[in-house]
């Protein structure tokens, strides 16, 4: 990972340090006061060996990475870690005291006294913050990565286990899957030492990794390069991370040894992504999220005022509709939405998908009597009830902002599919699910309602995924405004 990643990972750390350093520094100050019985003053010097501090902070990050696998480590690993830092600064803040020639005007006590409450002040804040953080991502099922294993039946505990090593666990192992699986033998078994669930073979975990959440897939499979090379193009099909794990650590075996590519637990791993973006897109992305998603809720409030008594005379109910469906790697999500159709639609649906111009596993049709007012018609034959004004303008759209805020979607992504639609997937369209999904996305504004074949939309939301950059994302808001205020593509 490069530095900048890390920095802006834990980013929270950063700002620690600059809190914890800049807090000692003070202390030191009211201690040398009060050892000389002098009133605390805040001078031109004191305020520009502040800036100093906050200077090595941001130089030790440029010149080393003190943050790298911060959450994983051990406690005397951090100790270590801490000390190293410490030194760093300390050496840093000499230097720049003596380079700008206030080596004699500042105070040797105050300088060694900030480093000394600095030092002990870090060990507890971050023992502190480390524990915390590991306990509400072990409690936060957001904050998991969900996981299956694929290996044969000899490794399956070891590899478990081995994963699981972390003392930050992150990974939530919801399967394993055997290459040498038996039916009689191996159904509804569990591993030894963890109860985890043998859930089948091969083609079973392309079935689960296909219709359920699985983020990643761990294989371990000495020997058999050919099926470690089918299984990773397997699942990059369907857009899923794949870990090889390179060395099995605790039994004997004749698998050769490859050098260390990358560590999970007590594995050496060879992740396989279908890409590799930097953290600063990912940065810039969510902060594009999170500006829209104000924005965004801010619209919504007034259009619920103005739209919410318009909906509840024409169909009493609830004004927002609420659906489940399914966002990244299979994780489920509700959905809301301003309520454009009466209560019983979801009812309704079966007795008419015979009239599904959709070829392939979304629903769309047209004149859809589900739609609330849509048997009102204006002089063309068209519908014009309120249901349909909201539908033609998008602003069914606009509650969603509130799961860019939160992190559940994006401004832009692939559109999450309903449950039902989900369980028809074959391997290929899963793909569609290894992004966040989006309120608009790059099939929305090329055509949207034209496009009546579910193929096209998977291979656009793909081309989407595969060429994505903050670019394209700032190209299609701009593009959804435009289609959204000439009614383009909306129905």
């Amino acid at each position: 990972m490069k530095k900048g990643s890390s920095i802006l990972k834990h980013l929270d750390f950063f700002v620690l340090d600059i809190i914890v350093l800049e807090l000692s520094y003070f202390l030191a100050i009211v201690w040398y006061a009060q050892r000389n019985g002098a009133f605390i003053r805040f001078t031109t010097l004191n305020r520009l060996t502040s800036l100093i501090l906050l200077s090595c902070v941001m130089f030790s990050v440029v010149i080393d990475t003190p943050y790298k696998s911060i959450l994983k480590r051990l406690r005397y690993v951090e100790l270590k870690e801490i000390v190293k830092h410490t030194i760093e600064m300390m050496l840093m803040n000499i230097f720049f005291l003596y380079f700008l020639h206030l080596g004699g005007a500042a105070s040797r006590l105050t300088t060694v006294f900030t480093w000394i409450i600095y030092f002990i002040l870090t060990v507890i804040t971050r023992y502190t913050y480390k524990r915390f953080l590991r306990k509400r991502i072990s409690n936060s099922e957001d904050a998991l990565t969900s996981a299956v294993i694929l290996t044969s039946r000899y490794y399956a505990d070891e590899m478990v286990k081995a994963i699981l090593s972390n003392p930050l666990n992150t990974i939530k192992i919801n399967g394993v899957f055997l290459t040498d699986y038996n039916d009689e033998f191996d159904n509804n078994q569990n591993t030894k030492g963890l109860n985890l669930h043998i859930l089948g073979g091969k083609d079973e975990m392309i079935d689960y990794a296909t219709h359920n959440w699985v983020d990643d897939v761990f294989l371990f499979l000495p020997g058999q390069r050919q099926l470690y090379a089918e299984m990773e193009e397997i699942c990059d099909t369907m857009g899923l991370t794949t870990h090889r794990i390179l060395m099995e650590l605790k039994k004997d075996d004749p698998a050769v040894v490859t050098p260390q590519i990358h560590k999970i637990g007590d594995c050496v791993v060879a992740t396989h992504k279908q890409r590799e973006i930097p953290m600063i897109q990912w940065f810039l992305k969510r902060t594009l999220d999170i500006i829209g998603g104000l924005v965004g809720c801010f619209i919504t409030l007034i259009l619920t005022i103005v739209v919410g008594p318009l909906i509840y005379m024409a169909d009493p109910g609830p004004i927002f509709y609420g659906s489940k469906r399914v966002g990244k790697n299979g994780k489920l999500f509700t959905m809301y939405k301003f309520r454009s159709m009466y209560m019983d639609a979801d009812a309704r649906k079966a007795e008419l998908m015979e009239k599904n111009k959709m070829k392939g596993y979304m629903f769309k049709m047209d004149d859809d009597p589900r739609i609330i007012g849509s048997e009102k018609k204006d002089k063309n034959g068209k519908p014009k009830g309120i249901g349909n004004f909201i539908r033609n303008t998008s602003i069914d759209e606009f509650p969603q902002f509130v799961a860019c805020i939160f992190g559940t979607m994006s401004l832009v992504g692939t559109r999450p599919p309903t449950i039902d639609e989900w369980e028809h997937y074959s391997e290929h369209h899963r793909k569609r699910l290894s992004m966040k999904p989006g309120i608009t996305g790059m099939w929305q504004v090329s055509g949207r309602s034209d496009i009546t074949d579910f193929e096209e939309v998977v291979r656009l939301d793909c081309l989407y995924i595969d060429t994505w950059t903050i670019t394209m994302d700032i190209k299609i808001i701009l593009m959804t405004i435009t289609n959204v205020l000439k009614r383009k593509g909306a129905e």
